[in-house]
């Protein structure tokens, strides 16, 4: 191995060095960016930057060390082990990262492939291994074909920066993802959002619209902020019924829901009837990267016609090694999801009993309405010195009626995990007077919960 010397500090540049006198304000004039910088103000000034972005040390299985978050420029986050917790954060559904058989996998793969293809699909960053996740994962969903590209985010927005148009219509749910609303913005499609899982509300639309008209329906499978499922039954008979196309986000469904973990589709017995299925393969499934699968023909236009397919660097071969154990070992234990759906009962029940809701949650998302954003940040505090890691979550990712808690639930937790988490949660909700917050404005818990 080479030993790098570092650089004489005569031999640079003193301008380099000298510190930038003025830095001009990128906020001027932004209504967005002066919004943003608001947040981050009063993060600060309230101290909530300890539970922002807080830093692990070690693989987020079970448990984890875990220490402070970001906090201000002049403090340093992450320094030391930090404090053993049980994950209840961790998009590890089915508790597979870790997993010594995917470890083993990319390990091998590591010394095969080295650490990247140092290229795009197209071009020189195809391997045989990116071939065989694509054929296994698209017959782990029980569709045709399959595509991947660098992240769910970039799968969204290249699935509909390449199949919405100008001249299309599309129905969404108030409540989809981020990337979703990104991916409509960017396609420069009519958009008209439906209230929250109102299939009569979508065929209301949709009646009103021409035969011939080019219009989709894009939901989540699983809603990653409310944990609620679409019914994607009635949602793929109205589309057929009004000749539209229907896509499905799965990101929080694949590896959590359905049988073995096939996603949403494959809960309602509705995988040849879905147009287009996107997803992650950084939460159930234990990598990084996302997804589009469907029909051939579907996925032969986005292979040769989405951006972030043809100009993205390909996945790494270790992670992609990786994700193809996973989906053996999903496909040979079926009871990983019969713990998974336990875990999640076991869990909605005991909150339900300490007085708290979870709002609309039938899968592994599990969220905990709170009566304020702070009272929401200390409780996320106080249950990390029980030894409980939650995450707290507020404006903007939802609405600021609805701050909360945000439950993960993960295969390889033990009940004895489950309780004690229940523990920490009755005794810290009754310090932080959550309950009693409520009481206080009748019927304020049931409104928010519904609207």
């Amino acid at each position: 191995m080479e030993n790098f010397a570092p650089v004489p500090t005569h031999d640079i540049d003193p301008l380099i060095l000298e510190p930038r006198r003025k830095v001009r304000d990128l906020a001027v004039s932004s209504p967005l960016l002066q919004e943003v910088r608001e947040q981050i103000n009063y993060a600060t000034d309230s101290r909530h930057f300890d539970v922002i972005g807080r830093v692990f040390h070690g693989v987020p299985g079970r448990s984890i060390q875990v220490s402070s978050g970001m906090m201000r420029a002049d403090e340093r986050p992450g320094v030391g082990r930090g404090t053993e917790v049980l994950h209840f954060g961790s998009y590890n559904y089915a508790g597979l990262n870790g997993h010594p058989r995917v470890i083993a996998a990319a390990e091998r793969a590591l010394q095969r492939y080295g650490t990247t293809v140092s290229g795009v699909r197209l071009l020189n960053g195809t391997c045989d291994l990116h071939l065989q996740l694509e054929r296994r994962l698209a017959a782990f969903l029980g569709v045709e074909d399959c595509i991947t590209y660098s992240s769910g985010y970039v799968a969204n927005l290249s699935v509909l920066g390449a199949l919405c148009g100008p001249d299309d219509v599309v129905l969404s749910d108030m409540l989809n993802h981020q990337s979703i609303i990104d991916g409509l913005k960017l396609s420069g499609a009519q958009i008209k959002v439906f209230r929250h899982k109102n299939a009569k509300g979508v065929e209301s639309l949709l009646a009103k619209l021409p035969w011939h008209q080019r219009k989709f329906i894009v939901t989540d499978g699983v809603f990653s902020m409310d944990g609620d499922v679409a019914d994607l039954a009635a949602l793929v008979e109205i589309a057929e019924r009004h000749n539209a196309f229907l896509i499905v986000d799965d990101a929080h469904a694949t590896a959590a829901i359905g049988p073995n973990g096939r996603g949403t589709p494959s809960l309602f017995g509705v995988q040849d009837r879905v147009d287009v299925l996107t997803g992650s393969l950084s939460k159930g499934l234990p990598g990084i990267g996302g997804f589009a699968a469907g029909p051939k023909s579907t996925i032969d236009l986005l292979r040769f016609g989405s951006h972030g397919y043809i100009f993205s660097a390909s996945l790494p071969p270790p992670i992609v090694a990786g994700l193809i154990e996973g989906i053996d070992i999903l496909e040979r234990q079926p009871e990983i999801q019969d713990r998974l759906h336990d875990n999640e009962r076991y869990l909605r029940a005991g909150i339900t009993r300490l007085g708290l809701n979870c709002m609309n949650s039938e899968s592994p998302v599990i969220p905990i309405l709170m009566p304020s954003f702070d009272m929401t940040f200390e409780m996320t505090r106080q249950l990390q010195r029980e030894g409980i890691y939650v995450n707290a979550v507020g404006y903007p990712a939802v609405s600021k009626r609805k701050t909360r808690l945000r439950l993960n639930v993960s295969a390889n937790l033990a009940q004895a995990d489950l309780d004690h988490l229940l523990g920490a949660l009755e005794r810290t909700s009754r310090r932080v007077g959550v309950q009693d917050a409520f009481a206080r404005r009748p019927g304020a818990l049931a409104s928010a919960a519904e609207s």
